[in-house]
């Protein structure tokens, strides 16, 4: 996802991830848990998550999920049937 706004401060960029951590005490309500979770979610799969963020010019959050074994995805496949 990656969008054209004012970006994320470098300092900042370490700690995305971390749970309960907040850019700010400033008006925005939250519990600072959304990219905890999602992190959690991703990983959980095998996945990994990252950011690359330019002051001024936007942000981009990537994901990667591991791929799925022709067993793993076709209808007919006896992996499928017997799960």
């Amino acid at each position: 996802v990656t969008d054209s706004g004012i970006g994320i401060d470098p300092d900042h960029l370490p700690h995305l991830f971390d749970r309960f951590w907040k850019a700010s005490k400033g008006s925005r309500s939250g519990a600072g848990l959304g990219l905890f979770i999602v992190k959690g979610i991703v990983e959980s799969h095998g996945g990994t998550l990252s950011v690359e963020s330019v002051p001024g010019s936007g942000t981009t959050f990537r994901f990667t999920l591991p791929g799925a074994s022709d067993a793993a995805w076709r209808p007919d496949s006896p992996a499928v049937l017997e799960a």
